[in-house]
């Protein structure tokens, strides 16, 4: 048994029954005396849990709020569902899964471990890398070596990039590599799959000047892939049934959403900030007419154009 199936164990013994005695841990996982006392000083000193012992109940209690984590067996079964659809989707040996399964299933109570097969992930997209570029790219990360590349933008130019490869991100599926591209002087992001060959400058090092609170705010600043260091809020409004299905959804970490009633019609109005408006115009224009812009004057305005344009491929009767 391993020491976070202990922890968690502890944790729930407390919550429940108002105390933890070390009997009743040394019976749970056969461990000894001495092993149960490191496990409690390691969720003092480490985890900060105000675990005391109290005499009057003979066992160990909590003397102030504590929670490890809440839901914990419920948040344990997706993470193992998540982790079981993408292994399985890429054929990853069953010895590999069945280790790290191992793992995932530690801190979960012995009665959830029965539901880890009725819980089920499927995700519509996947854009697997090709593992021969993303070896390169982390082999690169690892040496801090510069690479050159050729690239296949979207319009199916191909151009020679000269980057320092800083982060691989997976958005919605698909991946992509932040980087720093020595044409441009500017971190730039890079579709994997558009990447039509990639290797390092052989003894080319560099040393970032991006700090990872830098890069870190630089890639969740914004909704979407496109990013960038200049934010924007862009606010809509969504109506009719849409408002329901989009109530439950958080499309970025600090989106804010308001409530609103106009001529007895439910709306919700919902503001997130960009970086580049173009993925949240495409998301906001595939709610058709359940979603309208509200600001900024050109993301109105980019939204107004193209509607018109899509009016316009409508055919004559």
């Amino acid at each position: 048994m391993s020491q976070l199936e202990r922890f968690f164990y502890i944790n729930k013994t407390i919550i429940e029954e108002g105390k933890v005695t070390t009997r009743q841990v040394v019976e749970k996982f056969e461990i000894s005396n001495r092993q149960v006392m490191r496990d409690f000083d390691y969720l003092r000193d480490n985890l900060a849990a105000p675990l005391a012992y109290d005499s009057k109940q003979k066992g160990y209690i909590y003397t102030g709020e504590f929670s490890m984590v809440t839901n914990t067996n419920e948040r344990m079964l997706v993470l193992n569902a998540i982790f079981k659809s993408l292994a399985e989707s890429q054929g990853i040996m069953s010895v590999v899964t069945e280790m790290v399964t191992q793992g995932l299933d530690s801190g979960l109570d012995q009665d959830y471990k029965s539901l880890m097969d009725k819980i089920v992930f499927i995700t519509p997209i996947q854009d697997w890398p090709d593992y021969a570029v993303f070896n390169e790219i982390c082999s690169a990360m690892k040496q801090n070596e510069r690479m050159t590349m050729h690239y296949q933008n979207g319009r199916g130019e191909t151009t020679v990039r000269h980057i320092e490869p800083l982060r691989l991100v997976n958005y919605s599926g698909r991946w992509y590599l932040l980087a720093f591209d020595k044409k441009h002087k500017a971190l730039r992001i890079f579709h994997l799959s558009r990447i039509l060959n990639i290797h390092p400058i052989v003894g080319d090092y560099f040393h970032s000047s991006y700090p990872d609170t830098e890069l870190d705010a630089f890639i969740h600043g914004g909704y979407g892939i496109f990013m960038g260091n200049e934010i924007i809020d862009v606010t809509f409004q969504i109506l009719g049934n849409a408002v329901h299905t989009v109530s439950t959804q958080t499309w970025h970490k600090n989106q804010k959403v308001v409530h609103l009633q106009q001529d007895g019609q439910e709306i919700l109005e919902v503001t997130v900030p960009v970086a580049n408006m173009q993925e949240i115009l495409s998301k906001v224009l595939s709610f058709g007419c359940s979603a309208r812009p509200v600001a900024p004057p050109e993301f109105v305005e980019r939204w107004n154009d193209n509607v018109l344009r899509m009016a316009s491929l409508i055919p004559s009767q």
